[in-house]
């Protein structure tokens, strides 16, 4: 089903839709799912959802709960995904559709389905540095960079999230986002209760906000708004 999009999330967004269900492979130490659900099952297709009713006009965000990108994660089903969205996509008032993953590598996989030309697809980049007890096992932030210059270069569009944003070092920082050709750069803070995090300075984060503005929009979601008042 549908859920509306609720509290923080990106306000482009009207609904999230969650297809693919099961625990993240990234095993990320802030990840907000490990929260709401920490029994969380092995991913599956929850066949149930390909009869979701996606209407017409929307912006839908697809795997808000878990990475359906990840290595793990069966091409069948996201090619299913796709299929579904593509059959049910109204020609005449389209939904558009959000792909976020931290492994952006496998968007190239599917790259040519007509969906992508409904796509946004996004990343996130929360530092320049690689935290291995944070991040665990999601991919090095170099490759995910790399993954979205190749799909920017192709003409599609990109976003990046930096959320959790986390210290980093402010020209290397900037040249991996600028590499990925954001039309956004959406920043979050820690928002997961018990997770203490390296986080950057009111000052850092100022800086970074300005140097991003020469290319890109900026949106601070208000859990980090304490940076910018």
């Amino acid at each position: 089903m549908l859920n509306i999009r609720k509290g923080d999330m990106y306000k482009f967004i009207d609904y999230t839709w969650n297809p693919i269900k099961g625990k993240c492979l990234h095993d990320c130490s802030y990840c907000y799912m490990k929260q709401i659900n920490p029994n969380a099952n092995e991913p599956r297709l929850a066949e149930n959802e390909l009869s979701t009713s996606l209407g017409s006009g929307k912006s839908i965000f697809i795997g808000s709960s878990t990475d359906m990108f990840a290595e793990n994660i069966s091409s069948e089903w996201i090619t299913s995904v796709l299929n579904y969205c593509d059959q049910k996509n109204d020609v005449e008032k389209p939904n558009t559709f959000l792909l976020q993953s931290k492994n952006p590598k496998r968007f190239s996989e599917f790259i040519n389905h007509p969906l992508m030309k409904r796509v946004v697809f996004c990343t996130t980049i929360e530092t320049n540095r690689f935290y291995p007890d944070i991040m665990r096992n999601a991919p090095k932030i170099e490759e995910r960079v790399e993954a979205m210059e190749e799909i920017a270069r192709r003409g599609f569009s990109t976003m990046v999230t930096a959320e959790p944003l986390m210290q980093f070092d402010l020209e290397e920082l900037v040249s991996f986002m600028n590499k990925c050709r954001p039309k956004l750069v959406n920043i979050g803070r820690n928002s997961c209760r018990g997770v203490v995090l390296p986080e950057p300075t009111k000052e850092e984060v100022q800086r970074l906000i300005a140097e991003l503005k020469e290319f890109t929009k900026v949106n601070v979601k208000n859990n980090a708004l304490i940076w910018v008042e």
